[in-house]
């Protein structure tokens, strides 16, 4: 079979996952019962899983690296070193087979944002309204089996236990993450599709206001402060170019509020019943500044290489992860790669306003112009919301997280194509390194795979000692 053919059909699989994981996961257990027990996570983890394996392989089939780079040497010499730290502090861990399992899921999904760089590529336009489909098809079902469950409540007089009627996550703040990615994202079509129909139009806002109310439901102020900041900075940053997209946020949002008032607060009250019991608010941030307080003194014991990869779960009783992306980094991976990806996104941040700022947008079409700020806002609320809980663990995050870099990637490589060197080569180091991704990948996860396979009381356990899970549910 040729090559092309097979790079194809590796490619189909890799979008067919892709829409798995993103529009219907969030809603619908993709993965059979049988092999994942009644783990939401663990079956979205499966699926990421079969998705980077797929991506790898379709690298290794395709074999060459076609386009715009816009990498300069610097640059990548600074992510071949930041890949030799990890690949050190991963041996040098407790348990380095758990801490390569991170290290290889982590480089596969650079492999994903190149991929979704190279569709974008071949066809943006394409790609933007494939994504933003993707997405509105993924919140649809959620909403459905959200509205659903509140409308059962309220014509049967049956309240549901918060986090209820919000379904496909084990845990809410997992739901949060999801969300938060789309909030930019689903305005694009708004801003930047030609959407003539004044019925199709009026249907996307009902269907933002109808989305902003899950949030609310959710009781997330970490989401709300990511969000308000992001505004804030792109406003700061784009000033009145921004304004169609802020206010289209500022609409959404307001209406959103007063809806879940009405829907959660005066109909209940009118028909003497209260829709939702238990709690929907943490109390206290007590276990948060415990988790930071405990990085830091792992970070003063093991400063050069860390703890290794993914070990967090192996030295805290409390949770698998410190809930901050920058102490997580810094805990596990050490200060010197922390330092290095911190430059590293510095940087790119720079090279992006100081290509996409409110000179250059101007001269930019509309569709180019929102989808820079959408992008931009979506990067800064969820880098501001990974200061407070796990964006950087979640398997549904971290898909979203190098698919929107990728993007970014190709849109800066696009716009700069007097700057980048074009590369059209058979390149060896490309497939042979995807293969060994691939290789330790499959070694590090297989074992706990097989453990559940085999029906151990265990499921997908790897026996660290915090509660909560990193890449598996873990089974007490």
């Amino acid at each position: 079979m040729p090559r092309s053919t097979i790079s194809n059909i590796l490619k189909l699989l890799v979008l067919s996952f892709f829409i798995a994981l993103l529009g219907i996961s969030p809603s619908l257990k993709v993965i059979p019962q049988a092999l994942t027990a009644m783990s939401l996570h663990d079956s979205q983890r499966l699926i990421e899983l079969l998705l980077v394996s797929l991506v790898l392989l379709e690298s290794i089939a395709w074999g060459t690296s076609a386009g715009s780079n816009p990498m300069g040497k610097v640059t990548r010499y600074a992510f071949y070193a930041l890949a030799a730290l990890a690949v050190i502090s991963s041996y040098s861990a407790a348990s380095p087979r758990h801490a390569l399992i991170e290290t290889s899921l982590f480089a596969g999904l650079a492999y994903l944002a190149a991929f979704v760089a190279r569709l974008y590529r071949e066809n943006s336009a394409q790609l933007i309204k494939r994504l933003t489909y993707v997405l509105w098809g993924g919140i649809l079902l959620s909403m459905i089996a959200f509205y659903v469950g509140y409308f059962t409540a309220i014509i049967f007089k049956t309240p549901v236990v918060w986090p209820a009627p919000i379904t496909g996550f084990n845990n809410i703040r997992f739901f949060n993450q999801y969300q938060l990615w789309t909030l930019g994202l689903l305005a694009l079509p708004l801003l930047t599709i030609d959407v003539n129909s004044k019925r199709a139009r009026y249907c996307l806002h009902l269907g933002m206001i109808a989305w902003w109310v899950l949030l609310f439901h959710s009781a997330s102020r970490g989401v709300l402060l990511s969000w308000i900041v992001g505004i804030l900075m792109t406003l700061f940053i784009y000033r009145k170019l921004a304004w169609p997209f802020i206010r289209l946020q500022l609409i959404h949002i307001t209406a959103g509020f007063l809806s879940y008032q009405i829907l959660f607060e005066l109909i209940p009250f009118l028909r003497g019943f209260t829709v939702v019991t238990g709690t929907v608010a943490r109390e206290t941030t007590s276990d948060r500044i415990e988790l930071w307080s405990q990085s830091l003194r792992l970070i003063q014991g093991h400063p050069i290489l860390g703890i290794g990869p993914m070990q967090f779960a192996w030295h805290s009783p409390i949770s698998a992860h410190p809930h901050n992306s920058l102490l997580q980094l810094a805990t596990e991976f050490g200060l010197p790669a922390a330092f290095l990806l911190l430059t590293i996104t510095s940087y790119g941040l720079y090279c992006w306003l100081k290509r996409f700022n409110i000179a250059s947008l101007q001269s930019q079409t509309d569709q180019n112009r929102h989808l820079a700020i959408a992008l931009l806002f979506t990067a800064v609320t969820n880098a501001i919301y990974s200061l407070v809980d796990g964006v950087i663990v979640m398997p549904i995050s971290q898909v979203m997280m190098f698919a929107l870099i990728g993007l970014m990637i190709a849109f800066y490589a696009k716009g700069n194509a007097t700057e980048t060197v074009t590369v059209k080569r058979k390149r060896l180091l490309h497939p042979l390194f995807a293969g060994i991704v691939l290789t330790t990948l499959v070694w590090s996860t297989l074992p706990e795979i097989l453990q559940n396979a085999a029906g151990s009381d265990k499921r997908f356990s790897m026996g660290y000692t915090a509660l909560g899970p990193r890449i598996w549910l873990e089974f007490k």
